[in-house]
């Protein structure tokens, strides 16, 4: 049964190297390209390779999220597969493919809708409250990118990916999504996280209020008395709306980004143990949340001249 279990999973790795790493080639380039022209990027003259911070972005792509991905999948299989250590290969293919659970009797394509729209709701309140004062000192080292572009996708702490789309995948597996629906939307992810940290000025006009674009989730890049406490979805900026948290004012692009912390390190291995040292603080001291402004209902917002 073993070795059924390590062909499958590793047939299913496969997949996922094959289409993983094309699209996030193309989308790459892509946001590059079009970045070189002013009137498409968000903060003109600044080039991802310029990046102040773009070593340790480096590093945290190198040893943590270049594997992720694999790592991900490949421990959710074996510890789904595990829990089946009586089951057939024949079993253990269709769950694979099928899923167990209330949600297993759907399509793929419905299982693929049901976890993007189940998980980005879920991810929306795990962004949230590490912005409270337990979990900030995690999710600080995401927002320490003083540039922000496709590389902050990658910056992360261990403890922040762990909690975030490892728990929520795992989560979707109970509920009976397939691991083959998970490996296939990996990809579309990735993606998305490269789209949302480009250096555009793309709102989507009317759809600002549906999806996340790179000028929300910019916003919420900047310090807490600005952005930085709102605009919390991964994916679906329709959360944002729904729970008061959207953002982007009309009339300005959000240009300073960082965190509110000059004692903050600028090193990869100090920032991994960050966290540890110090007492927890929250994202929004000394503000509240309820204090920032609110972007709700606002028009196209315009280049910084």
């Amino acid at each position: 049964m073993w070795v059924s279990v390590q062909g499958i999973v590793a047939d299913k790795l496969l997949d996922l190297w094959s289409s993983l790493y094309p699209g996030m080639l193309v989308m790459i380039a892509a946001c590059t390209a079009i970045t070189l022209f002013s009137s498409q990027a968000c903060n003109p003259g600044k080039v991802w390779w310029r990046n102040r911070g773009l070593l340790v972005d480096a590093c945290y792509w190198l040893t943590l999220q270049c594997v992720a991905p694999y790592f991900r999948m490949g421990l959710l299989i074996l510890v789904a597969t595990f829990a089946m250590a009586f089951a057939s290969p024949a079993e253990i293919d269709d769950y694979i493919n099928h899923g167990r659970g209330p949600v297993s009797g759907l399509s793929f394509w419905w299982q693929a809708a049901f976890y993007l729209l189940a998980s980005d709701f879920l991810l929306y309140w795990i962004h949230r409250i590490f912005h409270g004062a337990s979990l900030w000192r995690y999710h600080a080292i995401h927002h320490s990118a003083e540039d922000v572009d496709w590389t902050t996708a990658y910056r992360f702490h261990p403890i922040n990916i762990c909690f975030g789309t490892y728990m929520v995948d795992v989560l979707m597996l109970y509920a009976g999504v397939s691991p083959t629906a998970l490996l296939w939307l990996v990809p579309l992810q990735t993606v998305i996280a490269l789209f949302v940290h480009a250096n555009l000025n793309w709102t989507l006009g009317p759809l600002r209020y549906v999806v996340a674009t790179p000028v929300f989730h910019r916003w919420h890049h900047t310090l807490p008395d600005e952005g930085g406490n709102r605009n919390f979805a991964p994916t679906f900026a329709f959360w944002d709306v729904l729970f008061a948290t959207f953002y982007m004012p009309p009339d300005r692009l959000p240009a300073r980004y960082g965190v509110d912390d000059p004692r903050f390190p600028a090193g990869f291995l100090k920032q991994l143990v960050y966290p540890f040292t110090g007492r927890g603080t929250a994202a929004n001291e000394p503000g509240a949340l309820s204090g920032l402004p609110s972007g709700l209902g606002s028009a196209r917002p315009q280049r910084e001249s």
